[in-house]
């Protein structure tokens, strides 16, 4: 159970600990109290560290460095893998640039939020020789401040890179090889397996490392929790003090980390990260990079997986709406057996969905779009990045002669599942062009949705914003420039 910390050329024992254990809580436990707590939940970045691991380009081995939120996952995730910490970047007595930056712009004040800062500054130095202002937001997306204002802490990550290419490399620049040789050996293939004692129980974790052991694993146990990114599920550990009692990771499962871009469809594996996924899905609906960028900050998307996410069967989860709207379809996987089936009917009620004991989600496949489709998106949300939509819409809209031939719309917020929107389809297909679109398209909406009330929005904002939503998106349809007062706010 060995991984490397900082700068340390010996790896690191975790130790013998339950598997709940966050990697917050070990670090902090092993009196590296550099990593603050702050919301225990991913959304104020305190806690921000770094992961490095091993990947595999053309049969090449590199290591690849990410923010992470150490709040929510767990320390066994650690495994073959480099972690770094605010208190692995000095070099004897020398600050690393990320920290001299801070330093020099003077991008701390009441200091407690300085670390996940530093952390996320340095991510940003590990994996790029320039930025943009636009860059420096998505790097930042997942730290808040309540001092500074943010303006000295842009500075700072302007100014760490103002000499970089004349400055001597930092630790893990110059030790790179070392480090990806340290970590290849430390990259055990086979099946991680092991168990916890408390009290008058036990607490089991697995860790497969092929398909065919996943399957076995949940086969043969009836009471598991399958976790990739733990995003969402690690939140019920650190929020209502849950206790999972036999967890399974797919963090290691090979099948499941694959993205097979074919000539008409690409199959992308349930423990595939958004981050992983993106320039694949961009790609091909260039639309999907504003609303990626809305998806959550940065720290989450390098974490969090898609398939977890469908799994979760949350009814404002951001990407079911859009890949309903495109038509995707789940692979699920049971024993030695798999079924396809169409994403949509994936759901059933609040929470609950198809999938049977034993059962789990192997990919995720979506039909490549002919020259003929338009994706259009739309997230509703307080915080421009890392918040829960109120309202998530997706239209994918087939066109024929200059004039839409078809509608797929799907709707996250709206009901107790993701869902699509077959009235409001039939009705744009003849109503698109009627200059009362709004109004008219609320009535359908009334008549198909019955939307909850949370603190996040009401009811009846719900339907009025989805309404007003359906407009937006034929005037974008028809080449209207439509001024998104969000991404002004967020590049300006």
């Amino acid at each position: 159970m060995y991984f490397l910390l900082n700068q340390n050329s010996s790896p690191t024992d975790l130790g013998v600990i339950n598997p709940n254990t966050t990697v917050l809580e070990w670090l902090r436990a092993n009196q590296l109290v550099g990593t603050k707590e702050g919301c225990g939940s991913g959304d104020c970045g305190a806690c921000t560290a770094v992961i490095g691991e091993i990947v595999t380009n053309n049969k090449t081995n590199k290591i690849e460095y990410k923010s992470i939120n150490t709040c929510m996952a767990l320390a066994y995730g650690l495994v073959g893998k480099h972690l770094v910490t605010v208190e692995g970047l000095m070099e004897d007595d020398k600050l690393h640039p990320s920290q001299k930056a801070m330093v020099l712009e003077n991008g701390s004040q009441c200091g407690f939020c300085t670390p996940g800062f530093v952390m996320s500054l340095f991510a940003l130095y590990q994996n790029k020789n320039s930025v943009n202002l636009h860059q420096i937001n998505e790097a930042l997306s997942g730290n808040l401040c309540r001092c500074t204002g943010y303006k000295p802490i842009i500075a700072a990550a302007f100014s760490m890179f103002e000499n970089k290419n004349d400055e001597p490399l930092d630790y893990y620049k110059k030790n790179k090889k070392k480090i990806t040789d340290i970590l290849g050996k430390l990259n055990n293939p086979e099946h991680l397996s092991l168990s916890f004692k408390k009290s008058n129980k036990t607490i089991k974790y697995d860790a497969p490392s092929t398909i065919d052991e996943l399957s076995n694993i949940l086969i043969n146990n009836t009471s598991t929790n399958i976790i990739a990114a733990g995003t969402d599920l690690s939140l019920e550990i650190t929020q209502s003090m849950k206790e999972f009692s036999h967890i399974v990771s797919v963090n290691k499962v090979i099948e499941l980390k694959e993205i097979k871009d074919g000539a008409n469809e690409i199959e992308i594996g349930a423990a595939v990260s958004y981050e992983d996924a993106a320039s694949c899905l961009i790609s091909n609906w260039p639309d999907l990079a504003a609303f990626l960028q809305r998806f959550a900050s940065l720290p989450i998307k390098n974490w969090a997986t898609i398939g977890g996410n469908i799994a979760n069967a949350s009814p404002i989860g951001d990407m079911p709406p859009v890949l309903i709207a495109l038509d995707a379809k789940l692979k699920l996987r049971k024993g030695a057996d798999s079924r396809i089936i169409n994403l949509e009917d994936f759901f059933i009620t609040y929470k609950k969905t198809v999938i049977q004991q034993g059962e789990f989600i192997e990919s995720i496949i979506i039909p490549k779009p002919n020259g003929n489709q338009q994706l259009i998106t739309h997230k509703m949300s307080k915080r421009y990045e890392d918040d829960i939509s109120a309202v998530c819409m997706a239209i994918n809209i087939s066109s024929k002669n200059n004039k839409p031939e078809s509608f797929k719309i799907a709707f996250g917020g709206m009901s107790g599942i993701p869902q699509r929107s077959k009235k409001l389809e039939d009705f744009l297909l003849k109503h698109w062009q009627n200059d009362d679109i709004a109004s008219l398209s609320y009535k359908v909406l009334n008549e198909e949705f019955s939307p909850f009330t949370d603190v996040r929005a009401s009811s009846e904002y719900r339907l009025q914003v989805s309404a007003n939503l359906v407009k937006k998106t034929i005037l974008m349809y028809l080449g209207e420039s439509i001024e998104n007062l969000a991404e002004y706010t967020h590049l300006n």
